[in-house]
């Protein structure tokens, strides 16, 4: 079996969501951002047709078909239908559906849709792998239409009374390293920007324009009365550590089941004494051209 320090293989934490953990995000980073849509992105049309690229349990997507008139169409896209809603839930105008994004689209899928989101879909993606993603989610979009991707990094770890221990959370986070080891990573949860990545000339290079990003800090919610930065703190977390356990049968590798429960009691213990997380929200937008 290859070995945890083997630099030439990709780690790719697969774990299966949980709706409610989802949700939760969605919630945080929604109220961080304050919108569904980013403002440079007009919906103007009554019959317009939005994708969302790693749907999860859907709610963006119900968010946003109900913010629009029913006569908007509405597709939903994730790895696996785990976290979709109930079919006997969705609206007349929303669909769920099961498509890897690196994969090519079905052609009815092909240049119909006004704008396509994507959300989280990135734990670390290096630059050459999302360069083509973003392009084949830019045959989805017609002539005008948006992308839309919004993704997190730069994770950090504070405290806020003195003299309580981080060491644990640290630890969990350290222990991702492996899911770093890319060449040239640009986008993702697990990853610390060295500088200015310039995930902007990506768009630009695939022919995109009026591209912008902006980026977010999740400590711009400043929500105590809902607990906002500890809820945040103890999902983030969570979603490491089920990341983690995705190194337990990696030979050399250094967890065992034993040391993740181990290290999710302590950091819960951390996160109760008032160590918190923080993270940025990275929204990048851009408009394919109207003649293509």
């Amino acid at each position: 079996m290859t070995g945890p320090h083997d630099r030439d293989r990709d780690y790719h934490p697969r774990i299966e969501e949980l709706p409610e953990r989802l949700d939760e995000q969605y919630i945080f980073t929604t109220k961080t951002l304050g919108f569904l849509i980013h403002p440079n992105i007009q919906i103007t049309s009554p019959t317009a047709r939005i994708a969302d690229i790693g749907a999860g349990s859907g709610i963006w997507l119900l968010d946003v078909a109900g913010s629009l008139p029913p006569t908007c169409q509405f597709t939903g896209f994730d790895l696996t239908l785990s976290a979709f809603p109930p079919p006997e839930t969705w609206p007349s105008n929303v669909l769920f559906k099961i498509h890897n994004m690196f994969l090519p689209f079905p052609a009815s899928e092909v240049g119909i849709y006004d704008m396509v989101a994507v959300r989280f879909t990135s734990n670390v993606a290096a630059r050459a792998e999302w360069t083509r993603s973003i392009a084949n989610l830019m045959t989805l979009l017609k002539p005008g239409g948006w992308l839309q991707w919004i993704d997190s990094c730069n994770f950090a770890l504070y405290n806020s009374a003195a003299g309580t221990s981080r060491a644990a959370c640290q630890e969990i986070y350290d222990g991702l390293d492996l899911f770093r080891q890319k060449i040239d990573p640009v986008i993702g949860l697990m990853m610390r920007e060295p500088s200015n990545l310039r995930r902007q000339d990506v768009f630009r290079e695939l022919g995109l324009v009026d591209v912008h990003e902006d980026v977010f800090s999740s400590d711009r919610l400043q929500d105590r009365e809902a607990k906002a930065r500890d809820k945040g703190t103890r999902n983030i977390i969570v979603c490491f550590l089920r990341c983690l356990e995705g190194l337990v049968a990696v030979e050399g590798s250094g967890w065992t089941n034993h040391r993740i429960e181990r290290l999710k009691e302590e950091a819960m213990r951390e996160i109760d004494n008032g160590v918190y997380h923080t993270l940025d929200h990275v929204c990048i937008v851009g408009r394919k051209l109207d003649r293509w």
